[in-house]
């Protein structure tokens, strides 16, 4: 007798909800609310809906729920996030208040390069920052966790420059203005053409200077946080390659920020499978909802710091039945 798919073995429809860190109007929500969608307009049996909350209050907040309704309210995790979340860590402004370890990966669903800029010519590396006002995400924003480590780890300069809070829609205004003299705030996603930036406003206003984060940057973040992240590397021209300008002019490192859908150990293991299943036979459709951002399976795998064991099961019985690896994050262009 053939095997019953997951989705036979589903007990009737489930509702699913996803949380999303990530505040309603930016781009990278739409990596969030993505797969809610798809879900409603094409599968038969799982339907979804969304909440934006921001991290860790996302996950503090599923803690209160019922456990029917909890185990199926899945939080979308930052890798900033997601082994701090595991631990009950984090520092006083962005706190787990337990350790969730029933909290397990099931897909990576968006990466977004973080680049640190600026309008001044003089400043063309790291040391060149010394002293200068740095706009960066505010408290207690998860951004703000992987901008302090650069600074504080990649670079050992926390205390050597002026934090200053910007939110993205004032950083080009400071920057002009000069109220601040660079920013690590600067958010582009990946394309499979290139790089989509976020706020190419920014980019058009004057011309943009980059500070690159070497592979030797990102080993030191990773050795000094229990959450692990990974280096993007964008190549010469690949954000805007058209104009009198080139951005960036030429190849730079930018940290990954990437996300994870997750689920818990009592989210049974035939939904989880059958999420992962959808998600890789919609990945074609996935870019016609997130502005151009694509998916694979592959890539769902792919997770800085991942390892199986802390992989849902369903997940995992998926990616190996299609001889996928879990592992470290893979860039375009390539699509594998």
């Amino acid at each position: 007798m053939k095997k019953p798919t997951a989705v036979q073995r589903m007990n009737g429809p489930i509702h699913l909800e996803f949380f999303s860190p990530t505040p309603v109007g930016r781009p990278a929500h739409l990596m969030d609310t993505a797969a809610v969608k798809l879900l409603n307009r094409f599968h038969s049996k799982i339907t979804a809906s969304w909440r934006a909350i921001p991290a860790p209050d996302h996950i503090n907040r599923i803690d209160h729920l019922p456990p029917d309704f909890r185990k199926y309210s899945l939080p979308i995790v930052p890798n900033t996030d997601f082994m701090p979340a595991r631990l009950g860590q984090g520092p006083d402004w962005h706190c787990y208040a337990r350790e969730h370890k029933d909290l397990k990966f099931v897909a990576c669903t968006g990466v977004i390069a973080v680049g640190v800029a600026t309008y001044s010519p003089d400043v063309r590396d790291a040391k060149d920052l010394k002293g200068k006002r740095m706009g960066l995400m505010p408290r207690p924003s998860s951004f703000r966790i992987l901008m302090e480590a650069i600074l504080r780890d990649g670079w050992d300069m926390e205390d050597q420059v002026h934090l200053i809070d910007a939110f993205p829609a004032k950083i080009k205004g400071g920057l002009i203005s000069g109220e601040i003299d660079a920013t690590i705030n600067i958010q582009s996603a990946e394309l499979l053409s290139g790089f989509q930036c976020f706020d190419m406003g920014l980019l058009e206003a004057k011309e943009t200077h980059w500070v690159g984060l070497s592979m030797e940057d990102m080993q030191r973040i990773n050795r000094n946080n229990a959450w692990k992240g990974h280096r993007v590397l964008v190549p010469r021209g690949s954000i805007r390659a058209e104009g009198p300008r080139l951005d960036p002019a030429v190849d730079v490192g930018m940290a990954g920020f990437s996300m994870a859908l997750c689920a818990w150990d009592d989210t049974e293991e035939e939904i989880v499978y059958e999420l992962v299943r959808f998600l890789d036979e919609k990945a074609e459709l996935w870019p016609e909802y997130t502005n151009g951002c694509p998916i694979s399976l592959a890539r769902m795998a792919r997770f800085p710091g991942i390892k199986e064991e802390i992989v849902h099961p369903g997940a995992l019985e998926y990616f190996h039945e299609n001889g996928v690896k879990i592992g470290e994050p893979i860039q375009l262009p390539s699509t594998s």
